[in-house]
């Protein structure tokens, strides 16, 4: 990888203290999980997920699909333990067997860019929408922003590119992934009060199947057909 531009560098900068900072001031004064088992099984099943992830077609980024899992923990459980898990999903993503390239510069981005999504997510969540529905597309949608803007401007600074056009482009690809994650969200909400917490445990497997879709779509946008290209050349 390329030396970072000076401006990268100190946006990257910006960001590490940022989510630093957000992480501890979350942190001071709180007396751990009130549910050690929900908090748990939150965590480990946002972190499984982080195994399927999705790399972006003409993008030097990524998506990954245990956003579901923390946008249902920013709902159902407190800001340090939503945070918590944002930021451990992230990092045991960050040094996943196949992330063996990724360098330090991109782990201090990277984890401190989901803590700050997250924050942003949890206020919208929590700022006393009395309709479910309401609360749950504002949160995605602040999500989708905070998680997506950061990621548009480190891709312009380190490649030339213009940060509206990358950021649009981005949201393009992401946009359906984000409303399923509102969707998901939502369903898990409505079925906590008929079964219990335990229901996003069983989403991970439909999670996996959403993950086969990207890939195999994404593939297709990469490599068309051979029939498809077959077609082109005989017109």
């Amino acid at each position: 990888m390329k030396p970072l531009p000076i401006n990268a560098k100190a946006f990257v900068a910006f960001m590490a203290l940022g989510g630093l900072a957000v992480f501890i001031r979350a942190l001071l004064g709180w007396n751990g999980p009130h549910d050690w088992p929900k908090f748990l099984a939150y965590l480990v099943v946002a972190v499984a997920a982080t195994r399927f992830k999705v790399s972006l077609p003409g993008m030097t980024s990524s998506m990954s699909v245990n956003l579901p899992f923390i946008m249902i923990a920013l709902i159902e459980l407190s800001l340090p333990e939503g945070l918590i898990i944002a930021g451990a999903s992230t990092f045991v993503q960050s040094f996943w067997p196949d992330s063996k390239k990724r360098n330090l510069i991109q782990v201090a981005f990277n984890i401190p860019l989901l803590v700050l999504a997250a924050q942003v997510s949890w206020l919208v969540l929590h700022h006393g929408f009395h309709n479910g529905a309401l609360m749950i597309v504002t949160g995605a949608l602040a999500i989708l922003v905070a998680n997506t803007m950061p990621v548009a401007v480190i891709i312009a600074m380190t490649e030339a590119r213009k940060t509206l056009r990358t950021w649009s482009h981005i949201v393009q690809l992401t946009f359906p992934y984000y409303g399923l994650v509102a969707g998901v969200a939502a369903l898990v909400k409505l079925a906590n009060y008929a079964i219990g917490w335990q229901v996003p445990l069983f989403i991970l497997p439909a999670m996996f199947m959403v993950y086969r879709s990207y890939v195999s779509y994404f593939r297709q946008m990469s490599h068309p057909a051979p029939r498809a290209m077959a077609h082109t050349a005989a017109s």
